[in-house]
């Protein structure tokens, strides 16, 4: 995806291909998000959750253009996986630890436009709330899971995970599908991210969680490739989130790093721009896609030195009994 401040100095390819497809008030929309997706970074110096907001709304399009509809790295467990295979696996390992075998209620936290909600809920007897921050997901999510006839199993809600508008222990599960570094800009957040998913689960419900995470930060050059490519600060994904979680009261009953089988993620992206190259250059200008290009290929090279790729079942203890670890054969 080209860098997004970048959309406004194009040379009028991307606003005429947004005027062919949605018109005028489809261009407005574009700039407007636009500016509100760079303002902070240029008034501040980093992100805000409603620049957050914004960036899924401009990029939402082009994303699925290029990429399909679900919004998370592939895990690719098998050599022979496609990317589809592994977007798709990814969503089945995250449900796999949020335990949904009995669960009913299922909050969906970041849902993007519920590709992988309406996976889950085919595997799985269970009604599930997708929240999502970006006004522009939402509209989009209804329209896919009405064409998907699971409006009576799926309902997609525009919110923050910062103040969910839940009563306490309302679910059964809840599912973060590489999430919560997108929407928690400062640590305080990530504390009260964590606060708010206790208070809503209920005794002994689970948490499927996964993210992407830094183990070191990254140098002004790397920097520079993670906010063109992820609207992110390599910086602002250093955290232990088991810590964060176990503060709160959680218990952490199985954790993996599954980074060694995300790379190929990258790989499938940067032979996407390369095979599709023209239409690329037609939407957003050749000096914007060269320079696109140039970052997406530097990072897996950051991810390698410096990504750490973590997915946990988090368990909120019943009152009445301890939680006891579980064995799961991936």
């Amino acid at each position: 995806m080209a860098r997004n401040t970048d959309v406004l100095i194009a040379k009028g390819g991307f606003l005429t291909e947004t005027y062919r497809e949605s018109g005028f008030l489809g261009c407005a929309r574009k700039i407007i998000f636009a500016i509100k997706m760079s303002l902070p970074l240029m008034a501040m110096g980093r992100r805000t959750n409603s620049s957050v907001g914004a960036y899924f709304d401009i990029i939402t399009d082009d994303a699925r253009r290029f990429y399909g509809d679900n919004f998370h790295f592939g895990y690719f467990k098998n050599e022979n996986d496609s990317f589809i295979d592994a977007v798709n696996n990814h969503t089945d390992v995250v449900a796999l630890m949020a335990e949904l075998e009995n669960s009913k209620r299922v909050l969906d936290l970041g849902c993007g436009i519920c590709a992988p909600a309406i996976r889950i809920v085919g595997n799985h007897d269970c009604h599930i709330t997708g929240i999502n921050i970006s006004g522009e997901q939402v509209k989009q999510g209804q329209r896919l899971v009405e064409e998907h006839g699971l409006s009576n199993r799926i309902t997609i809600k525009r919110g923050s995970a910062l103040k969910l508008d839940f009563d306490d222990s309302t679910f059964d599960s809840i599912l973060c599908i590489e999430v919560a570094g997108d929407i928690c800009v400062k640590h305080e957040q990530k504390m009260k991210f964590a606060r708010e998913l206790y208070r809503i689960l209920k005794p002994g419900g689970h948490i499927g969680f996964s993210d992407l995470v830094f183990t070191g930060r990254p140098t002004r050059k790397e920097e520079d490739a993670m906010r063109t490519i992820l609207y992110h600060d390599g910086a602002e994904l250093m955290t232990d989130w088991p810590s964060i979680f176990e503060k709160q009261g959680f218990t952490i009953k199985h954790r993996m790093d599954i980074i060694e089988d995300t790379r190929r993620t990258w790989d499938h992206s940067i032979s996407i721009y390369e095979e599709r190259a023209a239409e690329v250059e037609r939407r957003y200008g050749k000096r914007i896609a060269k320079r696109t290009l140039e970052h997406l290929r530097q990072i897996p090279k950051i991810l390698e030195k410096h990504g750490s790729f973590i997915v946990m079942s988090i368990e909120k203890p019943a009152s009445f009994m301890l939680s006891q670890s579980d064995i799961y054969d991936f």
